[in-house]
């Protein structure tokens, strides 16, 4: 009997012991109070016992604390600094948190007892992210004043016109790249340590040592022409060309432009009236003259070895330099291009002085060459005269409107000699030039005058005279000839100060 007394108080035992912890998780399942299991953290922020809301505010907090704090930068002896929310992260806070609230709540009683038993130290991280272009973008403005532009070497023209070289300076630039880098691997809330600044050097894109090798060291081309100062509007066109051009600056393999350096020449800029050509006759036009200078660079060019890109002669011969060796230009429509091709820079002066163009091209002298420019006339073109009838003159007048002059076929030969031997021998082309007829203009033909009637003749008293005894020749006297003055017309030489198309 006592034995199944026993056995009934142990089974009674059980069944209560059961019941009571039955009861208990019943009323903590039914009662959830959506509280996170303890020991959960998030980001090393600790969790346990709070409601999403009040987790949620905590970590925010605390983010916003650590995104005030600020990242130093730092480069050689430099420090910049700049908050960590400058930056703009990216924090993905909703999914750590729903994934840490999960813990201890499955459908199972005792599933999420099991669960809530192993949530101790259960660690969350914060979803940190960085938009790379954006956070490039604001690491290349802010970090601005790291960056350093490079210096080119510069030169000024100094005593004699030769070259002063002012040497170059290396620049650098952030590495935004590598701080992206260093950036991504920032841990949320944890005090970031400064960050090395990696710079970049940049070099200049103009060596001291390229200057050297291209240095202007003295004079290697010059030419002259002269003109009549007298002529005050054209001799004020010619000095305003040639003062556009002087200081002009010209790279090597750079493209010099008559047109583009002088510009257009217009009453505004002072250019005035003078002579220049149109279909074969001299017309007052604006800018007349400047085509004297445009022709002394053309052979200032010549001298200097430059290749010749674009050129035109004239269509009448001019007097200011010999045939083929002209340059015509006309703003917008004919220009004189030569390029650079002396592998060094050229600097190129001018001058007015009495009467006088003088241009000059400075560079890197070649030792021992010599250039040469002939010319060779192969045809002659005479004029012809032309004859107006102007009834309006005055009966018997007769004018020279304009002087003939020839017309011209010519080659010009540029010779390269190197310590006095030919190394090269180049065609510079044909140029044309047609005639100038000479123009009078007469007046309509004077009246005939009438003969005088012829007078009667009266007798003369007749008077002995005695018979004359003829005298012996003198054989040392010339004989005596009748000489009458005339007038002797020369032709001009090619072009007595015929301008060509603007002079």
């Amino acid at each position: 009997m006592k034995t199944k007394k026993y056995v009934g108080l142990a089974l009674l035992f059980i069944s209560l012991t059961l019941a009571i912890t039955l009861g208990i998780n019943f009323m903590l399942y039914a009662k959830d109070d959506h509280l996170f299991s303890e020991g959960i953290t998030i980001s090393g922020i600790d969790v346990g016992s709070l409601t999403k809301e009040q987790a949620q505010e905590k970590i925010n907090q605390t983010l916003e604390n650590w995104l005030a704090q600020p990242l130093e930068f730092q480069a050689g002896g430099e420090v910049i600094t700049l908050p960590l929310a400058a930056l703009n992260p990216q924090v993905d806070l909703e999914t750590p948190l729903n994934e840490a609230y999960k813990i201890g709540r499955k459908a199972s009683l005792f599933a999420r007892t099991q669960k809530a038993a192993t949530a101790q130290d259960a660690r969350f991280e914060l979803g940190l992210t960085w938009d790379e272009q954006r956070l490039a973008e604001t690491l290349a403005e802010s970090l601005g004043l790291l960056n350093k532009e490079p210096v080119d070497a510069t030169f000024k023209i100094g005593a004699n016109n030769l070259m002063e070289i002012q040497p170059d300076q290396p620049g650098q630039a952030v590495q935004a790249d590598a701080l992206v880098n260093q950036i991504k691997e920032l841990e949320p809330f944890q005090d970031p340590a400064p960050l090395k600044v990696e710079l970049q050097e940049v070099a200049p894109a103009l060596r001291a040592a390229d200057l050297e090798a291209k240095k202007i060291d003295g004079l290697i081309a010059s030419h002259t022409t002269w003109f009549d100062a007298a002529n005050l509007e054209r001799t004020a066109n010619v000095r305003l060309a040639a003062e556009a051009l002087d200081g002009t600056l010209i790279e090597p393999g750079e493209i010099v432009s008559f047109n583009e350096i002088v510009g257009e020449r217009t009453g505004d800029k002072g250019y005035q009236d003078a002579l220049i050509v149109v279909n074969g006759e001299f017309v007052p036009g604006l800018g007349g003259g400047i085509c004297q200078v445009s022709s002394t660079l053309y052979n200032t060019g010549l001298l200097a070895n430059l290749k010749i890109e674009e050129r035109t002669n004239h269509g009448l011969a001019v007097a200011y330099v010999p045939l083929g060796q002209d340059a015509t230009v006309v703003y917008g429509a004919i220009d004189l291009k030569m390029r650079n091709t002396t592998g060094g820079y050229l600097l190129l002066r001018s001058k007015i002085s009495n009467g006088s163009v003088t241009i000059e091209f400075y560079g890197k002298r070649t030792s021992g060459q010599e250039i040469v420019i002939t010319n060779q006339v192969e045809k002659v073109i005479p004029f012809e005269t032309e004859i107006i009838h102007d009834p309006t003159l005055a009966p018997g007048t007769q004018i020279v409107k304009q002087n003939g002059q020839n017309g011209y076929i010519a080659t010009a030969t540029r010779t390269i000699k190197v310590n006095g031997q030919v190394v090269e021998t180049q065609s510079l082309g044909k140029s044309s030039y047609i005639p100038s007829n000479k123009i009078i203009v007469k007046g309509p033909e004077p009246p005939a005058k009438p003969k005088p009637d012829p007078k009667p003749e009266q007798p003369a008293p007749e008077t002995p005279q005695e018979p004359e005894t003829p005298a012996e020749p003198d054989p040392t006297e010339p004989e005596s000839t009748n000489s009458g003055a005339g007038a002797s017309e020369t032709e001009g030489e090619p072009g007595t100060e015929a301008p060509g198309d603007e002079g």
